[in-house]
């Protein structure tokens, strides 16, 4: 689960969590700005929400068997728990004709000694404080640029009440500021500067970090002029003095602040002139539009019901057959023939109506589809038979083929297919009719992909529950583990694609039997190769089957798309789709360009790989957040170019090497791997990865393992 060591933070951070989590009754607020996306000039989040979900477990943990509410205004709350805390809390949100403060103060009445707020209007700080006055602990968050006393003045002002206002106990704001480049980087007196490279485009920034202002409520002071115990000018100083912000970010802070405040506020301004604007437009076009309102509205019902069905049919044939059938409803289109691209650049005839089904599984070559020029992006009127359907004359047809139309299948920017009607009463098709011809397209291609990929993944689920089922009929807990253990190491490859220009080492050490480290290396054509190295955030059997649908994932859509950014945000949505949110990966994912020698990578929350040059080791950065678990819009992935040299070597691990302990809890840590990836370079690769093992082995002495260890090493010819 996420918790302050996902990301960079002070320490005393720990003990100020700690503390509040511990305390029994009261009101916790986490205050921050939300991203404004609609807004040109801002769509930076504060953090706000995971700061509220790391202090939500935090204190789930301290009060082990408090019953608990969480307050959301959907069914759906963000607040991602383990499963043994979900187990302890009921979810509330409006209902019918309530409202979010109806709904807050149903949590109230039903007596939970602690409740989660996902937010705080204003009309609810005063039954918020009356609640926690009365022994209840309160924990909400608020979207507001304000932090510590200037919270407690906007209570104050809203409640009227001294002695209400003091069950607020705590005020944790967050916000993210942009960092210093590592790359360009300097020391300046007792802090740094960036002068500008090519990996920040000249801007010295790359990168964000958050700050933190925490105010606890003092008895002995009063609460509207208690400082904060830890401000944003004193966290950002440290940092600054860490080398992630500049003298003048510290100084400026609260100038900063203004500032974007000031922007936020004209680019609102902005934002409501334009959609005045808009409005007054959309209801003169709807004053337009009147006469042929009830065609489009017949017409999106029909697309409704369609979307409804192509949601309940999984059968690729079945998809197919209903998409060329809708095709007449929807506006009289009474031939139609859907294809499928395969692999070989053909183009297979899946679906017919209207025409003789002989044709079916016909192939012909894609480019006949849409001719030399391509795939367009939108329909295109068709003339003559559809390709793979011989013309013939009307007297043996039954009809002449007049208005045709060319449709691509795209889902997710990538063709799938093809898509041609034909009309054999009309010259053409008009607009409206061929904007739903292309609407029922769209929405074919995305069922289509889902189709596929659910087949995939059932295949594989099922074979992987039905050899789980067979094991444990014939084996008990201590070889069903050691089997899974077989299993697993046969997953990682020992064997490395044959290539002219590079070399392999790889290997493995589970904590346990079975874990959550993976590598893979594999060829995604005759010059590039992908090289992945992952570790999951578990041990044991939970973390091995993580750890197999991640790579199956990774694999099949590497075969999809070169660029790894790409790549690793489709594996994130699948993960999202598919697993519990209890779990996620830290992966690295490059490929490797022999011919042009060049590494594009991404590095989703892993550790700093190690380029290993002669006498120097180079730290490939990168900023990326781990996947499977947060919000696609919180997810963030940068994709690097890294040039390489002949006998480069690349060393990719998993922080159970840095992490491994000796017997005084002294962490190998980062240095002492790059000091022996050098003492150790000029042996032959197998020998340099196995003297990097003994390293840490000697480093670890007695100490027991915790982790899983993982090391693959690419050496360029």
């Amino acid at each position: 689960m996420l918790d302050l060591n996902a990301f960079h933070h002070l320490p005393q951070l720990d003990a100020l969590f700690d503390d509040i989590a511990r305390e029994d009754a009261g009101l916790v607020i986490v205050a921050g700005l939300d991203a404004r996306p609609h807004l040109e000039d801002d769509a930076q989040a504060s953090g706000r929400s995971a700061v509220f979900g790391i202090l939500a477990r935090n204190i789930f943990a301290a009060h082990p068997h408090t019953r608990a509410a969480i307050v959301s205004e959907h069914k759906d709350a963000q607040l991602r728990l383990t499963t043994r805390s979900r187990e302890r809390a009921k979810i509330l949100y409006p209902l019918g004709d309530q409202d979010f403060a109806m709904t807050l103060g149903r949590a109230m009445e039903r007596g939970y000694p602690l409740v989660f707020s996902e937010t705080l209007p204003r009309d609810c700080f005063e039954p918020a404080l009356q609640a926690a006055q009365r022994g209840r602990r309160i924990v909400t968050q608020m979207d507001t640029p304000l932090c510590g006393a200037w919270v407690v003045r906007e209570l104050r002002q809203a409640i009227d009440d001294d002695a209400l206002l003091k069950a607020l106990r705590a005020v944790i704001a967050v916000q993210r500021l942009q960092t210093l480049c590592d790359d360009c980087k300097k020391r300046d007196g007792d802090f740094f500067r960036a002068t500008g490279c090519d990996q920040c485009g000249s801007t010295g920034r790359r990168g964000e970090i958050a700050i933190f202002d925490v105010w606890r409520a003092d008895t002995k002071q009063n609460p509207l002029e208690s400082p904060s115990v830890l401000s944003f000018q004193t966290y950002a100083r440290e940092l600054a003095r860490q080398g992630f912000l500049t003298r003048d970010d510290v100084e400026n802070l609260d100038a900063a602040q203004i500032h974007r405040l000031f922007h936020l506020l004209t680019a609102s301004e902005r934002h409501t002139l334009r959609a005045t604007q808009s409005l007054k437009n959309q209801v003169t076009e709807l004053q337009l539009a009147a006469r042929t309102h009830e065609q489009q509205y017949l017409a999106s019902f029909a697309l409704q019901q369609v979307g409804y069905k192509l949601l309940e049919l999984d059968s690729m044939e079945e998809l197919a057959a209903y998409i060329c059938r809708r095709a007449h409803d929807l506006c009289g289109a009474d031939r139609a023939v859907l294809y499928l691209l395969h692999h070989d650049q053909s183009a297979e005839i899946v679906a017919l109506n209207g025409w003789d089904t002989r044709y079916l599984h016909t192939r012909v070559p894609f480019q006949d589809l849409f001719g030399e020029n391509g795939v367009s992006e939108g329909h295109l009127p068709l003339s003559g038979y559809p390709p793979g359907i011989p013309k013939r004359t009307a007297d043996a047809e039954g009809a002449h083929v007049r208005a045709g139309l060319r449709v691509p299948l795209v889902a997710q920017r990538q063709v799938v297919g093809a898509m041609i009607f034909h009309s054999t009463v009309r010259k053409t098709f008009e607009a409206r009719e061929a904007a739903l011809l292309h609407a029922l397209a769209n929405a074919g291609a995305a069922a289509l992909q889902r189709a596929d990929l659910i087949a995939n993944l059932r295949e594989k689920i099922s074979a992987l529950e039905a050899a789980q089922i067979e094991i444990a009929k014939k084996e008990r807990l201590e070889r069903e583990l050691e089997l899974a253990r077989t299993v697993q190491q046969n997953m990682l490859p020992h064997q490395f694609p044959l290539v002219a220009g590079a070399q392999f080492y790889a290997r493995n050490e589970p904590a346990r039997q079975v874990g959550g480290d993976f590598y893979d290396v594999f060829l995604l054509d005759e010059t590039r190769i992908g090289v992945v190295i992952a570790d999951v955030s578990d041990k044991g059997m939970p973390a091995a089957l993580f750890m197999a649908l991640t790579r199956s994932l990774v694999r099949a859509e590497a075969q999809r798309e070169l660029s790894p950014e790409k790549v690793l945000r489709r594996v994130h949505r699948l993960l999202l789709d598919l697993a519990e949110p209890t779990q996620f990966v830290t992966l690295f994912y490059g490929v490797l360009d022999l011919p042009q020698r060049y590494l594009n990578f991404v590095r989703a929350g892993h550790d700093y790989p190690l380029l290993v040059r002669e006498k120097q080791v180079i730290i490939l950065r990168g900023v990326g957040t781990m996947l499977g678990f947060l919000d696609e819009r919180e997810v963030f992935l940068s994709e690097e170019r890294m040039p390489l040299q002949r006998g480069d070597r690349l060393v990719l691990y998993t922080d159970g090497m840095t992490d491994a302990v000796n017997v005084r809890e002294e962490p190998f840590g980062r240095e002492e791997l790059e000091h022996a990836a050098l003492e150790n370079f000029s042996l032959p690769l197998a020998q340099m990865g196995d003297a990097l093992f003994d390293a840490v082995a000697q480093h670890q002495g007695d100490a027991e393992r915790f982790d899983d260890m993982t090391l693959l090493i690419v050496e360029l010819m």
